[in-house]
């Protein structure tokens, strides 16, 4: 940009008189000079210009190479960009090719997201996200899903780990009372039989054995039974108690670390009757809870990290806002803050519906 200096002497005089007018109209014709000269240096290299140049950016430039180094480069493959080019978060790019290298990738179809889900750490397309089964294991949409015989759907990858026979089902569910018993430095007397059952039978169940599953996936249960016999005593029929016939019922085909997470939060019903028996009468809130927390307590030592944000995010107000009551309750003082609150807790005071939040 050429700067013009316009010199009016009778005004400049006026202004300048306390200096010599043979001096102010050397410094003024020296401003003139300077502003109306030709560059003779390449702002890039600094090599002499010759009476053809470019400007680029406000810069002088001898050669196209010069302007080059002044041009932005795409930030995936470094290409000089000439034309348009994208720019997103601070980084330009070329093209939409190199722009799609920085897009996360659709864990089903493997394409670039440009419109899409996250799930916990897992990305989904749009279409995929609407057009695969939910897989009733981990439930994320299902990659290469097999349809079980009662209608479940199942992903690949659930059904390379699923547990569907008794003795690998055996075998996790010892590992669960293990770990529990670990974290509870409690022991289970008695452990209740295990039985795996499939999607009708726990829907069955579940209607039998308690009344408000209804907005959670059931894929646990836990039932005790006691048998009474009539016995004579001088005259007197009395039921006294015989037998107490415990059973942990579990769906089929869960991946083994859901299986795992499903087996610990069941045995500890066992484990809250056995050694707490005051919390019988206990709202439904308080059991769940209890167990809820007793899961997550297994996803943190095993990083099962989308188990545990299912058990966080639960929006049920027993199994979800009866775990945040418990884990708020709990504190940094973990199992022993939670066993001294089941010891001595008034249970007739607890309200019929666990606090919204967990407070």
């Amino acid at each position: 940009m050429t700067v013009l200096f316009r010199c009016h002497a009778g005004k400049l005089s006026n202004m300048l008189k306390p200096l010599s007018r043979r001096l102010a109209l050397a410094a003024i014709l020296s401003l003139c000079a300077a502003a109306g000269a030709q560059p003779t240096r390449c702002d890039v290299c600094g090599g002499q210009l010759s009476e053809q140049y470019w400007t680029y950016n406000s810069r002088t430039c001898c050669s196209q190479t010069c302007i080059d180094e002044l041009r932005p480069q795409c930030s995936v493959c470094g290409k000089i960009i000439r034309d348009d080019y994208n720019k997103s978060d601070g980084r330009i790019f070329c093209g939409k090719t190199c722009f799609d290298t920085t897009l996360p990738e659709c864990e089903i179809c493997k394409s670039p997201i440009e419109k899409g889900y996250v799930v916990t750490s897992h990305n989904y397309c749009e279409r995929c996200m609407e057009t695969h089964p939910t897989c009733f294991s981990c439930g994320l949409p299902g990659a290469y899903p097999v349809r079980l015989k009662d209608g479940r759907d199942i992903c690949f990858h659930c059904n390379r780990w699923a547990v569907n026979h008794q003795h690998m089902a055996e075998q996790h569910y010892q590992r669960a009372r293990k770990q529990l018993e670990a974290w509870t430095r409690l022991e289970l007397k008695t452990v209740p039989e295990l039985v795996l059952v499939d999607k009708i039978e726990i829907g069955d169940l579940s209607q039998k054995l308690r009344k408000s599953d209804s907005p959670v996936s059931v894929r646990g249960l836990y039932s005790r039974q006691t048998y009474m016999k009539r016995r004579g005593l001088f005259g007197a029929w009395k039921k006294t108690p015989e037998l107490d016939e415990e059973k942990i019922y579990i769906v089929d085909h869960l991946h083994d670390n859901v299986f795992r997470v499903a087996a610990t939060h069941e045995l500890m019903h066992d484990l809250i009757h056995e050694h707490f028996p005051r919390l019988k009468e206990a709202p439904l809130w308080v059991h769940e809870g209890i167990c809820q927390q007793a899961a997550a307590e297994l996803c943190h030592r095993r990083n099962y990290v989308d188990i545990l944000h299912g058990i966080e995010e639960c929006r049920d107000p027993d199994y979800g806002d009866g775990y945040r009551y418990i884990n708020n309750l709990m504190g940094f003082e973990g199992w022993r803050a939670l066993e001294r609150w089941m010891e001595t807790v008034d249970v007739d005071s607890l309200p019929k519906s666990a606090p919204r939040g967990g407070m």
